[in-house]
C-alpha cells in the first residue's frame, strides 16, 4: 500500500520510511512483558511522516488539555490476517504525540488507528490517550472505504491546527468503523455532524456489548439454561445495533 500518494501526504512531511526498531518503542514507552509480547504480531513498523508547523504549516496547539506540536504517520506491517487493536493500543501509548497507525496484513487488507493525546491531569509534563478511533482491516479498493480514504487525504482535513486536525482524522475514522453496520461510509449534513458522532458512539457500544455476548455465549463452561438466556440477550442486542444503524441511515440520507 502506497499511503503516501493514497493520503496526499506533502514532499516536505515525509520521513523517509525509517525504521523504528523495538528495543526503541521498549525502552521509550516503559512496556510490560505482555505488551513487547504484541510487537510480535508486526515485522516493521516505519515512520511515514511528520505533520507540523514546519512541514505543513498547520498551528501547534498549547493550552490547558492540549500540547500538540506535531502529528505522526506510522506504517505497521503485519506478520499475519487478523486484529490489531491490542498492538494498536500499546504503540498509540509509546508516542506522546497524536499517532496515525497504518496497517498492512500480508494479504493486502489494511487498517487505520488514530489517537488524540491530552495532557495528564495525574501527573504534570504526562500525556494520556484521550480518544482513540479505528478502522479494522478492510479492502482498499472496495469503494466505501476508498471514499473514507479519500476523506482522510491530508489536503482534505482542517488545516487550522493540529487539534482540528486530529479530530477530524478520528472522527472521519468512526464514521469508517461504522460502515461494516450499515453498509456505507456515512455522511451526512454539517448541522447533523453532532448526532451523528452520538450515534456512531452508540453503535460502537452496541457492538461491542454483541460482542461479550458471542464470546460468553460460545464459550464451553456456560450451561444450557445460562446459554438459552444469552441466545435472547444476542438477539435482542443485535435488534438494537440494527435499530441504530437504520437510525444512522435516515439521517444521512435526509430522511
Amino acid at each position: 500500500m502506497d499511503w503516501v500518494t493514497t493520503l496526499s501526504l506533502p514532499g516536505a512531511t515525509l520521513a523517509g520510511g525509517k525504521t523504528i526498531p523495538k528495543t526503541v518503542l521498549t525502552s521509550q514507552g516503559g512496556l510490560t512483558k505482555a505488551e513487547e509480547k504484541l510487537l510480535k504480531q508486526y515485522s516493521r513498523l516505519t515512520h511515514v511522516a511528520t505533520i507540523q508547523r514546519a512541514t505543513a504549516r498547520i498551528a501547534p496547539v498549547s493550552d490547558d488539555e492540549h500540547e500538540i506540536g506535531s502529528v505522526i504517520y506510522l506504517s505497521c506491517e503485519l506478520v499475519r490476517s487478523g486484529g490489531f487493536g491490542e498492538l494498536a493500543a500499546v504503540l498509540h501509548k509509546v508516542f506522546p504525540n497524536p499517532v496515525v497507525l497504518l496497517f498492512e496484513e500480508p494479504d493486502g487488507k489494511v487498517g487505520v488507528s488514530v489517537s488524540l493525546k491530552r495532557k495528564s491531569l495525574a501527573e504534570k509534563g504526562a500525556v494520556v490517550v484521550e480518544r482513540t478511533e479505528t478502522a479494522r482491516l478492510f479492502d482498499p479498493t472496495e469503494q466505501t472505504y476508498a471514499d473514507y480514504l479519500a476523506d482522510i487525504r491530508h489536503n482534505a482535513l482542517p488545516q487550522s491546527d493540529l487539534l482540528a486536525y486530529v479530530n477530524a482524522l478520528c472522527d472521519r475514522t468512526a464514521k469508517a468503523a461504522a460502515i461494516g453496520s450499515i453498509g456505507e461510509y456515512p455522511r451526512c449534513k454539517d448541522a447533523d455532524t453532532p448526532q451523528l458522532m452520538a450515534l456512531l458512539s452508540r453503535l460502537r457500544d452496541a457492538r461491542s456489548g454483541i460482542n461479550v455476548l458471542r464470546s460468553r455465549y460460545r464459550d464451553k463452561e456456560t450451561t444450557l439454561a445460562e446459554s438459552s438466556r444469552l441466545r435472547m440477550e444476542l438477539k435482542k442486542a443485535e435488534r438494537v445495533r440494527d435499530g441504530i444503524a437504520s437510525e444512522i441511515k435516515e439521517l444521512c440520507h435526509g430522511r
